[in-house]
């Protein structure tokens, strides 16, 4: 009798989620802040710092797939939503205007 090895152990998980829960909670988080920091700060800094907390995001998920260098390559792993975060934070930097970011490194952050 042929017994299958289970392709993914939560065991073995380092956070004890996998890293398509860890994706999910990170996107949610990053959208629940962009939600309130479009209210609490002006305009002009919310992409820069949505794009600094998904790059931020991403990092952790980086340092987890340096330690966990152990994972199946045939399923997502936390190498892969490191990437996604970067990409996701990537985009977010691209829409910022460099004359706007000029401003506010100018201006201390203080909106006009």
């Amino acid at each position: 009798m042929r017994t299958t090895k289970s392709r993914y152990r939560q065991a073995d998980d380092p956070l004890g989620i996998g890293p398509q829960l860890g994706f999910a909670a990170a996107t949610f988080a990053g959208f629940a802040a962009w939600s309130g920091l479009v209210v609490s700060i002006p305009g002009d800094l919310v992409m820069p710092v949505m794009a600094s907390i998904f790059l931020l995001f991403a990092a952790g998920f980086a340092v987890i797939a340096w330690r966990n260098h152990k994972e199946d390559p045939t399923r997502v792993t936390y190498a892969d939503v490191a990437g996604a975060l970067t990409l996701i934070g990537l985009f977010a930097a691209s829409t910022i205007d460099p004359d706007q970011l000029v401003r506010i490194v100018e201006n201390g952050g203080a909106e006009d």
